[in-house]
C-alpha cells in the first residue's frame, strides 16, 4: 500500500517524526520518493489515518495512494491523466453524498523546479466536466494563486472530505502519484490547545502545541502510561500533549509562578478534553535536583524545552552569546547528571536548545555538548545518513539536531535526540526496507 504525508514547514522534523512514529506501530515500510513538500511510503499494512493525524504534530495531510504513471519528458500531468479519469473511477475517489458534491485537486511537486501553472484548473475542469456529462451537481475548488495545493483551511472550510474527495497528484521527473487526501491537521484544535489555555506567559516562550507533540514522537518507543518528564515545564505544553498521547506526565520548574500557569492550564486541559484524572504531578524544583522529587516514579524518557536564555529583539552581541551559553553549559553539566539518577540505559532525553539566528539561515549554536557526551549519553541522529545523502535537502546539522525557528525569532530551537549509555545501533533511526 502506498500513502503521501504533507510535510509541515520544518519538513526535515515532520519526516523524522513520521518515520519514528511507523517504526515504533511495527509498520515496515519503504520510502518511494520525498521533498520538501511531500513524502511517498510504501507500507506492508494499511494504516488508521485519523489515528495517524491526531498524534503528528508536523503532518499536514494523509493521502492514500492508488495509482503511479510514468511521466515521460516534459508531460504535464493533464497529459499523463487525460484518459485515466473516467466516471467509474471518480466514484471510486468521491465519499457518498446526496448533495451537491464539492472536490478539490492539488499538486504537489518532487522537485521544486518544476512549475504547473495552470495544471490544477484543467484537471479540475476535466473531472467536473466527466461528472456533469453523467447529470451530477458538482462544485470545484482551486488552490489561491500561484499555490498548486490546497491548504488544510480550504480543505475543511469547503467540506471536501464530507461532500467529495481532495485529489491529489503528486508529480516527479518520471513518475506521477494520483490518489485522495484521507484526513488534513485540525488546526483549529491546535490553536485552541495553545491560545485558549488560561494561564499564557508571551515573555517565556512557550513551546507550539505541533512541536511538543514532534519532540514526544522523537522519543519513541514509548508505552501507554508511561511516565515523561519535563523538568522545564513552563506553562505545561509538553505535559498537555503527553497526557493527550496516553502518557503521564510529570512536570517541574524552578518558578513558582510557572508552575500555578501549568497546574491552571493542566486542568483547564483535563476538563476540555475529558482526560482521567491522576495522569499528572508538578512539583517546583530545580532541574538538577529533580531526583529528589522522584523516588517513586519510573521516567520512560526526558522531553523538555530547556531553559534558553534571554529573548531577544534584535541578534545581541557575539560575547553576550558566548556569555549565555556558558552559563547554561554549566547548568545542563547538572542537569544531565541529575537525569542519570531517574533515567534507565537506553532512555532518551529529546530536548531544545538555544540557537541565535544571526541571518535568513545562518545560527550560533551552544558551542559543547560536553555536558552530554562525559555524562555517557549519545547523540542519536533523527534521520538515517542513507536518506540524508540521497535528500540533500534535508537539514540535519553535522551535529546530529534539527533546527525549529520562525523569521521574526532570533533565539531558535535545535532540537536533539540524546540516548543515555552507548550503543552499538541507533535506536532513534527507522528501518526503511
Amino acid at each position: 500500500m502506498q500513502y503521501a504525508f504533507i510535510l509541515g514547514r520544518v519538513y526535515t522534523m515532520s519526516l523524522a517524526e513520521i518515520l519514528q512514529v511507523l517504526t515504533s506501530l511495527g509498520v515496515i515500510f519503504k520510502i518511494m520518493a520525498c521533498s520538501p513538500e511531500v513524502v511517498v511510503i510504501e507500507t506492508d499494512q494499511p494504516l488508521n489515518a485519523q489515528a495517524l493525524q491526531q498524534r503528528l504534530g508536523g503532518i499536514i495531510k494523509i493521502i492514500r495512494l492508488f495509482d503511479t504513471f510514468q511521466k515521460k519528458g516534459k508531460e504535464y500531468p493533464s497529459q499523463v491523466l487525460i484518459n485515466y479519469f473516467t466516471f467509474k473511477r471518480i466514484k471510486d475517489y468521491f465519499q457518498e453524498y446526496s448533495g451537491k458534491k464539492q472536490f478539490g485537486v492539488s499538486i504537489y511537486a518532487l522537485d521544486p523546479t518544476l512549475q504547473f501553472r495552470e495544471e490544477v484548473t484543467r484537471i479540475a475542469f476535466l473531472i467536473k466536466k466527466i461528472l456533469q456529462d453523467q447529470a451530477q451537481s458538482v462544485r470545484a475548488v482551486l488552490p489561491q494563486f500561484p499555490a498548486q495545493a490546497l491548504s488544510s483551511v480550504q480543505v475543511n472550510e469547503n467540506q471536501l472530505l464530507q461532500k467529495g474527495a481532495e485529489i491529489i497528484v503528486i508529480c516527479g521527473n518520471q513518475r506521477i502519484f494520483v490518489g485522495k487526501t484521507l484526513i488534513v491537521q485540525n488546526y483549529e484544535d491546535y490553536g485552541r490547545r495553545d491560545f485558549q489555555r488560561p494561564a499564557r506567559d508571551e515573555k517565556v516562550g512557550m513551546i507550539p502545541p505541533k512541536v511538543a507533540q514532534t519532540m514526544l514522537n522523537l522519543a519513541l518507543p514509548l508505552k501507554p502510561l508511561e511516565y515523561i518528564l519535563d523538568p522545564f515545564c513552563g506553562c505545561g505544553t509538553i505535559l498537555q500533549e503527553a497526557i493527550l498521547m496516553g502518557y503521564q506526565a510529570i512536570g517541574s520548574d524552578l518558578e513558582q509562578k510557572m508552575i500555578e500557569n501549568s497546574e491552571k492550564n493542566l486542568e483547564w486541559f483535563r476538563n476540555r478534553y475529558h482526560v482521567p484524572p491522576n495522569r499528572y504531578k508538578l512539583f517546583k524544583s530545580h532541574a538538577a535536583e529533580i531526583s529528589i522529587q522522584l523516588p517513586k516514579y519510573k521516567v520512560a524518557a526526558v522531553v523538555t524545552e530547556g531553559t534558553l536564555g534571554p529573548i531577544y529583539g534584535k541578534v545581541p552581541k557575539k560575547t553576550e552569546m558566548q556569555a549565555n551559553f556558558k552559563n547554561l553549559e554549566k547548568l545542563y553539566d547538572q542537569v544531565f547528571k541529575e537525569f542519570k539518577k531517574i533515567l534507565a540505559p537506553g532512555s532518551k532525553v529529546v530536548i531544545s536548545l538555544p540557537a541565535y539566528k544571526t541571518r535568513l539561515s545562518d545560527y550560533e549554536f551552544m558551542p559543547s555538548l560536553d555536558f552530554v557526551l562525559k555524562n555517557g549519553y549519545t547523540i542519536l541522529d533523527p534521520l538515517s545518513e542513507s536518506l540524508t545523502t540521497k535528500y540533500r535537502f534535508l537539514r540535519v546539522t553535522p551535529r546530529k539536531s534539527m533546527i525549529y525557528d520562525r523569521r521574526d525569532q532570533i533565539v531558535a530551537r535545535e532540537i536533539f535526540i540524546f540516548q543515555l549509555g552507548n550503543t552499538s545501533t541507533n535506536s532513534s533511526l527507522p528501518t526503511t526496507n
